[in-house]
């Protein structure tokens, strides 16, 4: 008996059920791609390699099933109250609670069946789309992967679980509500009292807001300068601070304003919808508040994922600009010894170029004392020929360096080049040398944070510190894990701890590593900002659809005074996009001034080829995204409120 009437109930009212629907279905469509990802044997292989593969995916679960039992928690409490008054009636006509219990429990049964199966279906073609888009970021050919039967599992116990929790706390409510609080009328909207006061504030909290974005700009590029991310963290938190603040005063003040504009308010029936909204804004200024928090967060987080992917593909040309460099310390262990090693990489790959270089040191740190921290870092002089300098840069399509009586002091951090030189001078093999300039954006030629480059005149006879070659292979992309196993060796590094360390830098292995990861963190992050944004979405569906006894009440008004369907449709349009456009405007917006400060890190960073135009479409095929899914929940919400609204009028 009461499966049929909960199977009678869902069918009924399906259009209503549609938002708890929707969002169980992404959730578990999403879910079920990021699982069976995680279990492919591409993931495994990569987990073995680097523990922060494995690590990252973990995170993305556990914060991803947190996100999901708040939406699946608060849609269904958006069932519950939209057919309190419904159960109310059901109790006052001599239905037990049990059997009110049994009957909720097996329509969201019936729901959550059905949106498991539609959600697994859709994760089938978005885990493709997904692996995909891993396999681009991998560089790897991609081809259609293998479906994990842990992973639909995981997917299943998983979402079944969150079900399971977010039920019996419906099941909770039902057992201890009394028939008056199912049966009472909500209470009803009442618009803000004091616009005038609310509009000077939304102007204070705004124009505080655009100062703080500019000032975390200013903070973002100093940060690359320092290495000092203190101030940069500090204003993020100011930020989101600043953008819940402007969007709860202006939710409580724009419609209230527009109000007291006889000019907009008499048009047509803008009074209608302003009434509305004023009344809506006001009692959920928090929510928009947070929501509009909650949004710009994950679309800056999905843009600072994206950029990590370009700036790892730029960094690779500065982290090791040949296919192979070895350095070798003097004074410390050989391992692989640099003839062993070349007949190690000749069995991956014929070398084409080698070049040997050195470094030379006398010991001392007259140059490097003028640097603050040198002490306890331990750093000494150490000088490299500019020939050999040159030789190294022309190999990787850099200008040749011209030097007369000068030294180049060249780093791997922005922030050495800080260091004020313009008074030292060195004199070696009695010749005086002066300072000749600084650069970060040389390629790392020798793994040490500093150098510097002098004429070969002033080498003499020098001690070698450091001893190094540069290869260039045949095949630039060799079988890098194997090979790279072969070129490491066991080192203790004290109280009898063994480590794996090596003397050669393989640059296919280092790309390898740079994917996995960052294709882990853009999967992880993109994953998490949409379930964000669907949170996001469903909370405002669900805010909207639950004051709709109010604006049956307000429709039937214009009804009665005239205004056909297609006036009254346009009405509730603009009502429903205002209240969905207020916390979406600020991170669409946010679109122009993140791929122009984007474009403004990569000229920093010194990576040609690289602006604005870049960062600008990254930022614009996110925000195409987000407004694809707020489109989908859009359209949902506003038909069910025209059937509930219009059509019963």
């Amino acid at each position: 008996m009461f499966a049929k009437l909960a199977l009678r109930n869902v069918k009924r009212q399906i259009r209503s059920y549609l938002i708890y629907f929707v969002t169980v279905a992404l959730s578990v469509a999403l879910m079920f791609a990021v699982n069976n990802l995680s279990c492919s044997d591409l993931i495994r292989a990569l987990a073995e390699e680097s523990s922060d593969v494995g690590s990252m995916f973990t995170m993305v679960t556990v914060l991803s099933s947190l996100v999901t039992a708040l939406v699946l928690s608060y849609a269904a409490g958006f069932m519950l109250k939209l057919r309190k008054k419904e159960f109310g009636m059901y109790l006052t006509l001599g239905m037990t609670r049990q059997n009110i219990q049994t009957l909720f429990a097996l329509e969201t049964l019936i729901l959550y069946g059905l949106a498991l199966a539609v959600g697994i279906g859709a994760g089938l073609l978005i885990f493709q789309l997904v692996a995909a888009l891993f396999s681009a970021i991998m560089e790897i050919p991609f081809e259609i992967s293998a479906y994990s039967a842990r992973g639909a599992l995981m997917t299943l116990a998983v979402s079944g679980g969150l079900f399971v929790l977010s039920a019996l706390a419906s099941l909770r409510y039902l057992r201890k509500v009394t028939v008056s609080e199912l049966l009472k009328e909500e209470r009803a909207e009442k618009g803000e009292k004091h616009p005038v006061v609310w509009g000077i504030l939304s102007f204070i909290t705004l124009s505080g807001l655009i100062f703080c974005l500019v000032m975390t700009c200013r903070s973002l590029i100093n940060t690359f300068r320092t290495q000092e991310s203190l101030h940069l963290l500090m204003w993020l938190v100011i930020d989101l601070a600043a953008i819940f603040i402007s969007h709860f005063t202006l939710s409580r003040t724009l419609a209230g304003i527009l109000l007291c504009c006889p000019g907009i308010k008499n048009r047509g029936t803008n009074a209608v919808v302003l009434r509305g909204l004023s009344g809506k804004m006001t009692m959920n200024s928090l929510l928009i508040g947070a929501l509009a928090m909650l949004m710009t967060f994950a679309v800056v987080m999905a843009n600072v994922a994206f950029t990590e992917k370009i700036h790892s593909d730029r960094s690779l040309e500065k982290d090791c600009p040949y296919d192979i460099i070895a350095t070798f310390r003097t004074d410390e262990e050989q391992g692989v010894s640099m003839e062993e090693g070349r007949r190690i990489i000749e069995k991956y790959s014929a070398i084409t170029s080698e070049i040997d270089y050195q470094l030379y040191s006398l010991g001392e740190s007259t140059l490097s004392d003028n640097i603050v921290g040198s002490d306890e870092m331990g750093w000494i002089d150490r000088y490299m020929p500019l020939s050999q300098f040159n030789r190294l840069l022309e190999g990787c399509g850099y200008e040749p360096v011209e030097l007369g009586d000068e030294y180049l002091l060249v780093t791997t951090v922005e922030g050495i080049c800080n260091a004020d030189f313009s008074d030292v001078r060195v004199t070696l093999n009695g010749r005086t040398c002066s300072f000749g300039g600084s650069s970060a954006h040389y390629p790392d030629l020798v793994r040490e944070w500093l150098y510097f480059v002098v004429p070969d005149e002033v080498i003499g006879d020098m001690p070698v510190a450091d001893s190094c070659a540069a290869y260039t292979l045949e095949n630039s992309r060799p079988e890098a894990g194997a090979l790279m196993d072969e070129l490491m060796y066991e080192r203790e590094i004290g109280d009898g701890v063994i480590t794996l360390s090596s003397n050669y830098r393989v640059r296919e292995y280092i790309r390898q590593a740079s994917n996995a990861n960052v294709g882990v963190l853009i999967i992880g992050t993109l994953y998490v900002s949409t379930l964000f944004v669907c949170m996001a979405l469903a909370i405002l569906s669900v805010k909207t659809l639950s004051t709709l006894d109010e604006e049956k009440k307000r429709f039937d008004v214009l009804y009665r005074l005239g205004a056909d369907e297609r006036t009254r449709r346009s009405a509730l349009f603009r009502e429903i996009g205002v209240f969905f456009l207020m916390p979406f405007a600020l991170p669409f917006l946010l679109t122009v001034p993140m791929g122009l400060l984007w474009g403004e890190v990569y000229k920093f960073w010194n990576f040609s080829g690289l602006g604005s135009q870049n960062a600008m479409a990254t930022s614009l095929f996110i925000m195409l995204t987000v407004a694809a899914v707020y489109a989908l929940y859009f359209a949902i919400t506003y038909r069910i409120a025209c059937d509930n609204v219009i059509n019963r009028a």
